[in-house]
């Protein structure tokens, strides 16, 4: 027996139907394309990090810029220097105040010879025939004499040295050098040594008091 004639229209669109359904539905390529593109060149481009560093703010900054201007600086010291570097430059630790200290012991020392001469001369006048006498005329007068030229010449530079020392360095008191070395020089040449002891020692006493020394 024959079976009934096939209906070839209506397998050919059950296939093709089949078929459109059996399809995935499509992605345009150049969609797709363009959003990993975007996606790369998003992961690829550098980052600016120029605000972000700009606006940070560094609390060490600030503490260091309040410091800065809350440091004050120490008023510079204002004294005449006419010799410059003439004479040589000197610390507030050396001891050019040496030659200054040794003018109050130059002059006890000349007073206490002087005495002794005199007693000298007097004993011999009438015992040893003047012995004692020509040896302090002949050597202890010159000796004494070339330490006198010494320190009539280094007392004043010593003078104006130390004190421009001082008045360059840290200490509360500030001597002018200038008026400091013409007093010493004044007092050796106007009162031979008399006054320089005064002077030298009230030196000493200010310079004790700023320095700490002698």
């Amino acid at each position: 027996m024959d079976s009934p004639p096939r209906d070839d229209s209506i397998d050919d669109g059950d296939a093709s139907g089949d078929s459109v359904d059996r399809d995935e539905p499509t992605v345009d390529s150049d969609d797709s394309v363009s959003e990993t593109g975007n996606s790369v060149d998003d992961s690829n481009d550098p980052v600016d990090n120029s605000d972000e560093s700009a606006g940070t703010h560094d609390p060490g900054i600030g503490r260091r810029d309040a410091s800065r201007s809350e440091r004050v600086d120490p008023p510079k010291k204002d004294f005449d220097d006419p010799i410059g570097d003439l004479l040589p430059r000197a610390s507030v630790d050396s001891r050019w105040w040496y030659w200054i200290a040794a003018i109050p012991l130059y002059v006890v020392l000349v007073g206490f010879l002087a005495v002794l001469f005199l007693g000298a001369f007097i004993f011999d006048l009438f015992l040893t025939g003047g012995i004692a006498t020509v040896f302090g005329a002949f050597v202890v007068v010159p000796v004494l004499g070339l330490l006198g030229l010494a320190l009539s010449v280094m007392y004043p530079i010593a003078t104006y040295v130390d004190a421009r020392a001082i008045a360059e360095s840290d200490a509360s008191w500030t001597p002018d050098p200038l008026v400091w070395g013409l007093a010493a020089l004044a007092t050796e040449v106007l009162s031979a040594f008399t006054l320089s002891v005064v002077l030298a020692l009230y030196y000493l006493y200010k310079r004790h008091v700023a320095v700490g020394t002698p």
